[in-house]
C-alpha cells in the first residue's frame, strides 16, 4: 500500500505532469487571481520551451553520457559481466519470439565482451520477465547456457545492487564489467561501488554521438531556425538526463549522511 501511495505522488513530480498541473491551476484561478494565473502559465511555457529545446536536450544528455566511454573489447578483463537488462520483450502473443527495443544493444555488447574473453560469465539483472527473455536471446546468439546467470530484482537501485552483489560474491567475483546505458552509467557505477566491487564501466546505447553532436549543435542560420520549437523527443531526453543528475545526487547524499 505504501509503495502504491508513493508511486501515486511521484507521478506529480514528473516535469510534464508539473506543466499540466500549472496550466490547470492557471485556468482555475484566471478570474480571481489574474497575476497568479499569468505566473503559472509563464512557468509552464518556460518548462516546455527549455526542456523541449533540442540544443538544451543534446547538451544535457551529452554532459551525462560522455562521462564514460566504451571499453576496448579486446583488452578489458574482469571476473564477470553484469548487464542491467532493458529493451527486451518476451515472446507473448502475438509476438513469435523475443523482440528487441532500443536499449537491447547492451546485450549485444555484453555478448561481444564475453566472446572476446573479457570475463567467464554474464549476470543478467532485472525483473524475472526481462532476465528470462534476455537469457533466451543470449542462447539464440550462441552463448552456452552455463555462462548465463540471472539475478531477479525490482527497479529499486538498492535491491538491484544488493541482489547482484550477493550473487557475485557467492562465486567469488571481485571485479565486474558493468554494462548499461551511457546515460545511467554514472549513477549505477556509484551504487555498485558501495558494495565493495571493483567496477569497470562498459557503457553503450549512446544517443549523442560525435557526428550527431557536431551537426546538431552547429550555429548556422538554417539549423537554428529549424530547431527553435520544442519537441517531445527533446523534452523526454532532457527529463531523462535531469532524472539521472538528481538520482546521482540523492544517492551520494545518502552515503554522506
Amino acid at each position: 500500500m505504501a509503495s502504491l501511495i508513493g508511486k501515486f505522488f511521484l507521478q506529480f513530480l514528473e516535469p510534464l505532469a508539473i506543466v499540466g498541473l500549472f496550466l490547470f491551476i492557471s485556468i482555475l484561478i484566471v478570474r480571481s487571481k489574474a497575476k497568479g494565473s499569468q505566473f503559472f502559465l509563464i512557468v509552464a511555457l518556460l518548462l516546455v520551451a527549455i526542456f523541449g529545446n533540442s540544443f538544451f536536450a543534446n547538451w544535457l544528455s551529452r554532459s551525462m553520457e560522455w562521462r564514460h566511454m566504451p571499453v576496448d573489447v579486446t583488452t578489458s578483463k574482469a571476473d564477470a559481466i553484469v548487464v542491467l537488462v532493458d529493451g527486451v520483450y518476451p515472446a507473448e502473443s502475438p509476438r513469435l519470439r523475443v523482440e528487441l527495443g532500443e536499449e537491447s544493444d547492451r546485450l549485444l555488447y555484453a555478448t561481444a565482451l564475453l566472446q572476446r574473453g573479457a570475463a567467464q560469465g554474464i549476470l543478467l539483472v532485472g525483473s524475472a520477465e526481462e532476465t528470462d527473455a534476455a537469457s533466451k536471446l543470449l542462447l539464440e546468439l550462441g552463448l552456452p547456457e552455463q555462462v548465463i546467470f540471472q539475478s531477479q530484482s525490482s527497479d529499486d537501485i538498492v535491491e538491484i545492487v544488493s541482489t547482484s552483489a550477493g550473487a557475485l560474491q557467492t562465486v567469488g567475483a571481485k571485479s565486474v564489467l558493468l554494462v548499461t546505458s551511457a546515460l545511467e552509467m554514472d549513477r549505477m557505477r556509484f551504487a555498485f561501488e558501495q558494495s565493495g566491487l571493483e567496477i569497470i564501466p562498459a557503457p553503450c546505447d549512446y544517443h549523442i554521438t560525435k557526428a550527431y553532436w557536431d551537426s546538431s549543435m552547429e550555429l548556422s542560420l538554417p539549423n537554428v531556425l529549424t530547431h527553435l520549437m520544442p519537441n517531445s523527443e527533446s523534452f523526454a531526453r532532457s527529463v531523462a538526463a535531469l532524472r539521472e543528475y538528481f538520482s546521482l545526487a540523492f544517492y551520494r547524499m545518502r552515503v554522506i549522511l
